[in-house]
């Protein structure tokens, strides 16, 4: 046990001292913060700033424009002067206004032409939010010419709350929370399992083309030498992760700290900017809300470290065989394929998976050991049945024991084969050697 741990120290060291670890492990925190100042910085000078005149002959959008401004950057001058003619307007808008809307009088039941003139093309969202307001004016003068009743056919136009009861508890939120959590986790597994993988197997071929492993198996067994390597890579994975999350974490604390008011301006202005849709901001609110409450939250970061860890056992297993077997990388490549393509196959179930979280695809496919570290991550979001996962948990620790088995009998010949073209048939007779 001495020997594997030190085996695993000298991975772990190794590798966490190496320049490319460092700036990495700084280098993304940084960009997540150089990214977030970027987009504060762009969504806080983007928005269009005009001031529109606007001519409205029939005086049924008053109330409309007046609450379309968004603070000084798009205003409406609503013209109340009766005396104002369209054509003297028209020509002399420019002298004080960006722009001028011109609003004839019309029949809301027939076809509505809104004119506007500027001297450049409107932006998209400007756009829309005027084309939104004289339609839903428009709509509403329409209901209430034919004398029905606005209010109750606004709250039929309301979405309709379905109440889930999952194990005799309430739960208030949607299912989008439960699926962004499922697939953040998912695809975090994944792309560790691709990354830290193809470095233990990187590690096992270079050992062997440098002859270094013949020095090193005079002291240790190959069986330890896998696990070493293995588990060291795979600390060092982790550690990253652990490192990434705590320096984000400080970089995002730092940022609130020196852009305060610019991140707070962009609250308000988005604030203002939806007033068109504030229910739907405050309906989008609570469900993100009460969603993240509905959450396990402690199983979920269990059962990540859980498939995080044995996921990997399960994985760098394979990678580690293929290392020993291979003389050369363009044969670990070819050798590669079979082992990735579960991997990519279980990032397309998984977006079946977050749809459709208790059809038998996802249930079998969460128990297979070759996906089920990253569909299992998925459903569990969704609050599957303990049954499942015990079961699945279970499978997977027997099936990551049974191929670390076997990958240490490929390991213990393939490491010191050398010159010699190695087929996938002569891999499987080691194994019964």
């Amino acid at each position: 046990m001495r020997k594997v741990w030190y085996i695993i120290q000298r991975e772990y060291l190794s590798r966490v001292r190496k320049r490319s670890f460092i700036l990495l492990t700084l280098l993304l925190p940084v960009l997540v913060g150089v990214f977030t100042i970027v987009m504060v910085k762009i969504a806080t000078s983007s928005g269009e700033k005009l001031q529109i005149a606007v001519l409205d002959e029939s005086h049924l959008f008053q109330d409309k424009f007046r609450g379309l401004d968004v603070g000084e950057t798009l205003r409406f001058d609503y013209l109340l002067d009766t005396t104002l003619s369209y054509e003297k307007l028209k020509k002399t808008y420019a002298e004080k206004y960006d722009a001028f809307l011109y609003i004839p009088k019309m029949d809301v039941a027939k076809n509505v032409e809104v004119t506007y003139y500027s001297s450049s093309e409107l932006g998209t969202v400007t756009q829309t939010r005027i084309e939104k307001a004289i339609s839903e004016e428009r709509r509403k003068i329409v209901l209430e010419n034919n004398k029905y009743d606005v209010e109750i056919i606004d709250q039929l136009d309301k979405d309709i709350t379905l109440n889930k009861i999952i194990n005799n508890e309430k739960k208030q939120g949607n299912s989008d929370i439960s699926s962004l959590i499922g697939y953040l986790c998912g695809m975090l597994i994944y792309i560790f399992l691709i990354v830290y993988g193809a470095m233990v197997m990187r590690g096992v071929t270079e050992e062997k083309t440098n002859r270094i492993i013949e020095v090193l198996i005079t002291s240790v067994k190959p069986f330890q030498l896998m696990i070493g390597k293995i588990v060291g890579i795979g600390a060092v994975g982790l550690t990253q992760f652990i490192l990434w999350a705590i320096f984000t974490m400080i970089v995002q604390t730092v940022l609130q700290l020196v852009y305060g008011n610019e991140l707070m301006a962009l609250k308000s202005m988005n604030a203002s900017s939806q007033a068109m849709q504030m229910s739907e901001a405050k309906q989008l609110a609570f469900n993100l809300t009460t969603s993240l409450a509905d959450l396990d939250i402690p199983r979920i970061v269990f059962s990540f470290i859980f498939y995080f860890i044995f996921g990997y056992l399960f994985y760098a297993a394979q990678f580690a065989a293929v290392g020993a077997a291979v003389n050369e990388d363009t044969d670990a490549q070819s050798f590669m394929f079979p082992i990735t393509i579960p991997i990519i196959i279980s990032i397309v179930l998984m977006s079946v998976t977050i749809q459709q979280p208790s059809s038998n695809t996802a249930i079998w496919s969460s128990m297979v050991p070759f996906s089920s570290s990253i569909i299992m991550m998925a459903r569990i979001p969704f609050h599957v049945a303990w049954w499942q996962q015990i079961l699945s948990m279970f499978i997977l620790v027997i099936s990551s024991l049974g191929m670390i088995y076997v990958a240490a009998k490929i390991y213990r010949i393939g490491i010191l084969t050398q010159g010699k073209k190695i087929t996938f048939k002569e891999i499987g007779k080691w194994i019964f050697y």
